[in-house]
């Protein structure tokens, strides 16, 4: 017997969805949610997709991310089809039609639907501007669709904040890495922001100081709906980003449980 129908969560994204939003931001683990009424994944997969668009009139714009970090420290060349380390449904859009991904060979995002260009960035950061969350926060209306993972555990947009916030402990690395471009491979340098060595072993409060914030002082809801085993999280993800930007203005460390005693930055 299965755990929830795929219909269960077509019903849960429609009654989210509408014509006047810009963006869907989909992540999180299907696979918490435990089974569902088809033996094919893929009924689940194209599901989403169809909710999302029939809801919206296509008006929405599919996004989520499509992180390969285990070709970082490789020589493995990434190209338009690599795959995702973050499951199932990120390779599932970056291979369905249509959809367009961005070129940073570990950080990238791929989005599907009227606006999908938002993707179509080659900046060798994987935040900041022209960055796909640079490009998608152009938009108003953003909502964040976190499947069967708390949402506090899914919100890679604080790392764009924290690239734009500029915070002390994160330091830009350049990695020099293949790309393959219609059948070419070359060498570029690209960037990511870094952990110093000291914080890569910290215990981190998994972004809850920063959910409250955004709940109780920037008076946002999260929508939560039963899945399954788990549940679906809604919230307004532009709304997350200004109250991100507000609490790091005012506490630089908010990512973290507690701002840092060593400090290899501190001149």
């Amino acid at each position: 017997m299965s755990d929830y129908k795929i219909k269960d969560l077509e019903q849960i994204l429609t009654k989210n969805i509408n014509a006047h939003t810009d963006i869907a931001f989909v992540a999180g683990d299907l696979g918490v949610a435990g089974s569902f009424d088809s033996k094919n994944k893929f009924d689940l997969l194209n599901a989403i997709n169809a909710s999302i668009f029939k809801a919206s009139n296509d008006n929405t714009t599919i996004m989520t991310q499509t992180m390969s970090f285990q070709i970082c420290n490789t020589n493995t060349p990434f190209e338009r089809y690599t795959p995702s380390n973050l499951g199932a449904f990120g390779n599932f859009l970056l291979n369905t039609p249509n959809s367009v991904r961005s070129l940073h060979p570990f950080a990238s995002y791929t989005a599907l639907g009227k606006n999908a260009q938002i993707c179509n960035t080659s900046t060798p950061h994987a935040y900041g501007i022209a960055s796909p969350y640079h490009n998608m926060l152009e938009f108003d209306k953003i909502l964040m669709i976190s499947i069967g993972m708390r949402p506090n555990l899914t919100c890679s947009l604080i790392h764009h904040v924290e690239f734009v916030m500029n915070v002390p402990y994160r330091y830009i690395k350049e990695f020099y890495h293949p790309i393959k471009i219609n059948d070419e491979i070359t060498y570029k340098n690209f960037y990511l922001q870094v952990l110093y060595e000291p914080y890569r072993k910290l215990t981190r409060d998994e972004n809850v100081k920063i959910f409250k914030y955004f709940t109780q002082v920037y008076k946002q809801s999260v929508r939560e709906f039963n899945l399954g085993k788990s549940a679906v999280f809604v919230y307004d993800y532009k709304a997350f980003y200004k109250a991100c930007v507000e609490l790091f203005s005012k506490d630089i460390y908010a990512w973290m449980k507690q701002e840092p005693q060593e400090k290899p930055y501190r001149i």
